[in-house]
C-alpha cells in the first residue's frame, strides 16, 4: 500500500523556496544566531523523517491488520443472537443502511413474536374456558349419576315391597 505522503524533505531546504520566497529563519537572518538556525533546521528535518518512517510503518500495519480481518471474516462470519449468518465486513459496520435493514429485521422478528405470543394468549383462554366447561361437565355427570342412582333404588325398593 503506497503511503499517502510520498514527498520528499526537499521541501524543508532553501532550495525547494522559490527565488522570490523569503526564508524566515535563513542563516543570513541577523535575529538569530547560525548556530540555533542550523540546529532548528535539522531537528526539524529529522522529526519530518522519523515522522514519514512511522507513518510507512503505521500503513504496513494497518495492510497487514486488514489483510487479517478479511481472513477473519471468511472464517468466522458475524452470527447474530437468532442464529442468521452474515458475511458483511466488519467496515459495513459504520454504514447506517446496514444498521437500519438490521434493525427492520429485529422489528420484523419481534413483530411476529408478538402475534405469536398473542395467538397463544388466545389459545389458552380458549383451553381455560373448555376446562371450565368439562368441570361443569363433570359435575353434573355426577348429579345425574347421583339421580339415577337415587332413582335406580326407588324402583328396586317399591318393586321389592310388592
Amino acid at each position: 500500500m503506497e503511503s499517502m505522503f510520498e514527498d520528499d524533505i526537499s521541501i524543508l531546504t532553501q532550495e525547494a523556496l522559490g527565488p522570490s520566497e523569503v526564508w524566515l529563519d535563513a542563516p543570513g537572518d541577523p535575529s538569530l544566531g547560525g548556530d540555533m538556525c542550523s540546529a532548528s533546521h535539522f531537528a526539524l528535518i529529522t522529526a519530518y523523517g522519523d515522522i514519514k518512517e512511522r507513518l510507512g510503518g503505521l500503513e504496513r500495519e494497518n495492510a497487514t491488520l486488514r489483510r487479517r480481518l478479511k481472513v477473519y471474516e471468511i472464517k468466522y462470519p458475524l452470527i447474530n443472537d437468532f442464529g442468521e449468518e452474515h458475511g458483511f465486513s466488519l467496515y459495513e459496520i459504520k454504514d447506517g443502511s446496514l444498521l437500519e435493514m438490521e434493525k427492520v429485521s429485529l422489528q420484523q422478528r419481534l413483530n411476529q413474536f408478538q402475534h405469536e405470543l398473542q395467538k397463544n394468549k388466545e389459545q389458552e383462554e380458549q383451553l381455560g374456558e373448555m376446562i371450565q366447561a368439562y368441570e361443569k361437565l363433570c359435575v353434573e355427570k355426577s348429579d345425574l349419576e347421583t339421580e339415577l342412582g337415587e332413582m335406580l333404588g326407588c324402583v328396586t325398593w317399591g318393586l321389592g315391597s310388592a
